[in-house]
Parts: C-alpha cells; structure tokens; sequence
C-alpha cells in the first residue's frame, strides 16, 4: 500500500529597505498548530523591528486546504493581533470564501485589503504608491 504525504506548513519571505517591510507567507496543505508556532515568531520579530516602516503583506491562498483546529484558532489570534500592523494587504486564492473573508478582515483592520486570483496582480497592488 502506498502511503502519500500530505505536504502542509508556511513558506515566508521577509524584505525589508529604507521605507518598507514587505512580507509573503505561502499557505500549503492543511495547517496545523506546529505551523503557526513556526512562521508567528518570525513574523511577530519581523514587525517589532519594522517600527515607522510601512509594512505590507501578501499571503498567497491557492495550495491552501484548511486548518486543524488548533490553528484555526492560532489564525484567529494572529489576525486580531496584527489587524492594524498593516498598510496593505493582499490575499491571492481561488475560492469564494477567501475573497469574502478578506472582504471582511478590511472593515478590522486600519490599512487597506484586496482579494486577487493572480500574485503578479496582487504584488503590482501592493508596490504601487498610496495616493
């Protein structure tokens, strides 16, 4: 019988000039508490040294499958932590409820929060100057 691997966990990307964090977390599988006890201290030191600089985030959803329930709840925490850590925020995914979650982080958080199905969309949003 064989066994298949159900790949899951968090890919991150820290940038970070003169003005600017710029940070990118890619979803994979289904998450689980181990995940979010991973990826949460490196961002959380990431924002404590990124004061006075606009941060944006970009978090690609499209291998995304769920939580377990543990990190559903770690998601949760992490979102009403950092809801105002953000100047712009973009999620990239492929389902409906994504694109309405993210309709509805907007109205939590200070900065601004776009759904896009393309990366290349969501990075160009994302570099463009604030009016």
């Amino acid at each position: 019988m064989k066994k298949t691997i159900k790949e899951h966990g968090i890919g991150i990307a820290i940038k970070r000039s003169k003005k600017r964090l710029f940070i990118e977390l890619s979803m994979l599988g289904k998450l689980t508490d181990e995940d979010y006890k991973t990826f949460v201290p490196m961002i959380n030191k990431a924002l404590k040294e990124a004061k006075g600089l606009e941060v944006d985030l970009l978090v690609d959803m499209r291998a995304f499958k769920g939580w377990e329930f543990m990190a559903a709840w770690d998601d949760f925490k992490f979102g009403i932590k950092h809801r105002n850590a953000f100047d712009k925020m973009a999620i990239v995914g492929n389902k409906k409820w994504e694109e309405r979650s993210t309709a509805m982080m907007s109205h939590l958080m200070k900065g601004k929060s776009k759904f896009f199905k393309e990366r290349e969309k969501a990075l160009s949003w994302l570099l463009k100057k604030q009016d």
